[in-house]
């Protein structure tokens, strides 16, 4: 039977076994080696650069931080504002980021995917949204085939909203839904009900959006297995297009928010193996495709269709079968891949807003990328995201033998071999489907800033698992 209707059961065994600190490669080179020597008068330079490829599409994404409270989970970069002066003021700076983006863009103005992400972008209302939709689609054209998402909040996100951003175009939502479980809704400060999530998603279905999302998140506190199965149980019962399944980071001591979780209830390491384990055997037994090593679409999906066909990306704004080569980054923490380089904006919104005054855009560092970076990130990409590398496409896109470039890299792979997480043979190396829940591990063998001296570590990456 084809893998997409096979439940895949992961051993626990194997769950702790591989269960330490990686990267989610979002990127490669990631983001603790990016440093400060890159600034605006590079990204400038970048965004110069990329102008002279008009033809080519780009994605761009727009970060509105604001939130009406903090959930006590939440490890995104938000901010909690009471006063409409003060949101107005950051959409200011977003307009004339906009603005001064395009301009160096010049008749690169062509996009294929855009992202509204959060906080909780729905936060500065129909008036808000509209007046940065106006500025993008004055500055930019979408492709035909244009991916344009929202990350949603069901519990302050009303269906007038959603009638207004189905009317301007976008076709895609993200519900955070996190846990059903209302035990665990109290325990992390987030209490919304089943029938909150049904109208919208209903709603959405209405409004023929291409696809709705939802997140969920396993590790939280007071979870428990029949909890948490419960949860999976009332998903499958609405069947979402899309699932993304996070592992809960506990870090009090670098998110405040934290701290008010009280630890004593969180599921124990075994348990948590046994969440995750539970998660991936029931939606692949419901017919799902895992994408990645926790995401999951329906076989009727585009990443499914595309990651069948070796065709599927992805970049800071998740898994695309849109093919960008660059991205641009808009407000505050937002990160742009332009011309073979990262950049990243400041991190606060006063430094973000007084950034933007001065200079028109807000990167603070960034990383350029040389030609071995540009290998590995094919390597790296190619195993996250289509779960297998071919050896010829490899040797065609570089001009370079696979088997000589990572000999000692391939001969690393025996122990996944052993473990039946891929498969090797003469044509390329494939990731199975067991495998699948450990490709962030099969992708750390081809981090080359992951040396003996410089290991993964909890403070600088989330576990794998």
């Amino acid at each position: 039977m084809p893998d997409n209707v096979t439940s895949t059961k992961v051993p626990v065994d194997l769950l702790r076994k591989y269960d330490r600190p990686g990267p989610r490669y979002t990127s490669y080179p990631t983001a603790p080696v990016w440093g400060q020597d890159v600034g605006v008068d590079e990204y400038r330079q970048a965004l110069s650069a990329a102008s002279q490829s008009p033809d080519q599409p780009t994605a761009l994404y727009c970060h509105i931080p604001f939130c009406r409270k903090r959930c006590y989970y939440c490890g995104c970069n938000t901010s909690v504002v009471k006063k409409q002066a003060s949101v107005d003021a950051y959409l200011d700076s977003l307009v004339r980021e906009i603005e001064c983006a395009a301009s160096h863009l010049g008749q690169r103005n062509r996009i294929s995917q855009l992202h509204f992400g959060g906080g909780t972008p729905t936060f500065i209302g129909i008036p808000g949204l509209g007046r940065i939709l106006d500025r993008i689609d004055h500055l930019f054209r979408p492709t035909d085939v244009c991916e344009k998402s929202i990350e949603i909040d069901p519990r302050v996100t009303t269906l007038e909203q959603l009638d207004f951003l189905a009317g301007r175009g976008l076709n895609r939502v993200s519900l955070g839904v996190q846990d059903f479980d209302h035990e665990v809704q109290e325990a992390i400060g987030r209490i919304q009900s089943f029938e909150q999530v049904e109208k919208i998603l209903n709603h959405c279905r209405t409004l023929q959006f291409k696809g709705v999302n939802f997140d969920l998140i396993y590790g939280l506190p007071r979870q428990t297995l029949k909890r948490f199965n419960r949860t999976l149980e009332l998903t499958l019962q609405l069947r979402p297009d899309r699932l993304a399944i996070y592992s809960f980071a506990f870090l009090p001591s670098l998110k405040a928010n934290q701290a008010k979780i009280n630890p004593e209830e969180l599921p124990p390491t075994e348990l948590k193996y046994e969440l995750f384990a539970s998660a991936v055997e029931r939606l692949t037994a419901a017919g799902y495709r895992q994408i990645g090593m926790d995401h999951f679409a329906l076989p009727e999906d585009e990443l499914s269709l595309a990651q069948q066909d070796g065709r599927l990306h992805r970049n800071f704004m998740g898994y695309t079968v849109q093919s960008a080569p660059e991205m641009v980054g808009l407000g505050m923490s937002a990160i742009s891949y332009v011309a073979d380089s990262f950049f990243q904006n400041v991190s606060k919104v006063d430094s973000y807003k007084r950034s933007v005054s001065e200079h028109g855009l807000a990167v603070y560092r960034g990383k350029s990328l040389s030609n071995d970076d540009l290998v590995r990130q094919y390597v790296i990409a190619s195993l996250m995201c289509n779960f297998r590398l071919d050896f010829a496409r490899f040797q065609e896109r570089f001009g370079i033998t696979y088997g000589e470039y990572f000999a000692a890299e391939h001969e690393s792979l025996d122990a996944f071999v052993d473990d039946k997480l891929v498969l090797v043979d003469q044509g390329g190396v494939r990731v199975t489907p067991l495998g699948r829940t450990f490709v962030r591990n099969i992708a750390m063998l081809f981090d080359a800033y992951l040396t003996a001296d410089r290991q993964a570590t909890a403070g600088t990456f989330s576990r794998t698992i």
